[in-house]
């Protein structure tokens, strides 16, 4: 009974922590190699911004009128889309 046990928990921690991880990690992948200039995006950090340039995994975010900062690509948290129809109730 304790041999079986073994392999039954780790089958368990596999499919409940490191596979929804691994899950994860490929769709940031994905949405990093989707940036591209002109791009809203929001950093980890909570900065949002607009892509001006892309310098292999470095970005330089426009976060005001005149104002850059150059970021590294692995601190993209997300793409950020604005809906303008906006539907109030």
């Amino acid at each position: 009974m304790g041999v079986a046990f073994i392999p039954i928990l780790l089958v368990i921690m596999y499919f409940l922590i490191l596979r929804p991880q691994q899950k994860r990690l490929k769709e940031q992948r994905a949405m990093l190699n989707l940036i591209d200039v002109g791009d809203d995006v929001r950093t980890d950090s909570g900065i949002y911004g607009t892509v001006s340039d892309l310098d292999g995994d470095t970005i330089f975010l426009m976060i005001a009128d005149g104002v850059e900062i150059k970021i590294s690509k692995a601190s993209i948290a997300e793409l950020v889309s604005y809906d303008d129809s906006y539907d109030e109730d």
